[in-house]
């Protein structure tokens, strides 16, 4: 099985990073860079948890959903929304990690994984089944992806205005989903390892700050 999504790495030497509006901001590097980049590349998962093939895994790992950010970011996903184009324009607030546990059948968590709320933005922008609507009112918005890239099954989730987190699945073709969402993580492959990035606290209290 292959499954190819990965666009052109988007990091300028001189320290910026192109996005897909655009947009070129300016990086700030790390101290604590790394010397080497770890590529987000797609494979098979070698640990058995994603061999399944009904949209929803034998044994989730939920250690990263249980973290206080997760619930910050229910209650505060439209607000996020609704202020994209501050963090359009702000690289740290850009690479400010989301790391849902995203994953497919077979190939685990390769490139969805560490996504960052940038991905996600540029996701809700340019994938129109990712956000639900009511006329041309948006009132859901997808933050997870679980599900089998042969099958189509799937089970992700949504969140509403309310901050109320409801299970969703997705029509086919589900590869509109996860390949459009994997294609974006992957653009910033480099520049979430190598960069300075807010924490989800932070950029919110930025923003109010404005």
């Amino acid at each position: 099985m292959i499954i190819e999504t990965k666009e052109k790495d988007v990091c300028h030497p001189e320290g910026k990073i192109l996005l897909k509006n655009g947009n070129v901001l300016d990086c700030y590097v790390k101290e604590d860079r790394p010397m080497t980049i770890k590529p987000d590349v797609v494979g098979l998962d070698m640990t058995g948890e994603f061999l399944w093939t009904d949209g929803s895994r034998k044994k989730k790992p939920l250690t990263m959903q249980e973290e206080p950010w997760k619930e910050l970011f229910l209650k505060e996903a439209f607000f996020l929304y609704e202020h994209r184009n501050a963090i359009y324009a702000d690289s740290r607030m850009f690479l400010t990690p989301l790391p849902f546990d995203n994953g497919l059948a077979y190939t685990g968590t390769s490139g969805l994984g560490n996504a960052s709320l940038g991905v996600y933005l540029e996701w809700w922008d340019n994938c129109e089944r990712a956000i639900f609507k009511d006329k041309d009112e948006v009132i859901a918005l997808t933050y997870f992806i679980a599900g089998s890239p042969l099958s189509g099954s799937n089970h992700c989730r949504v969140v509403n205005k309310k901050g109320i987190s409801t299970s969703v699945v997705f029509s086919s073709p589900f590869s509109d989903i996860w390949s459009s969402f994997m294609r974006i993580n992957q653009r910033y492959t480099e520049a979430k390892q190598i960069y300075q990035a807010y924490t989800l606290e932070e950029t919110i209290a930025k923003l109010r700050e404005a």
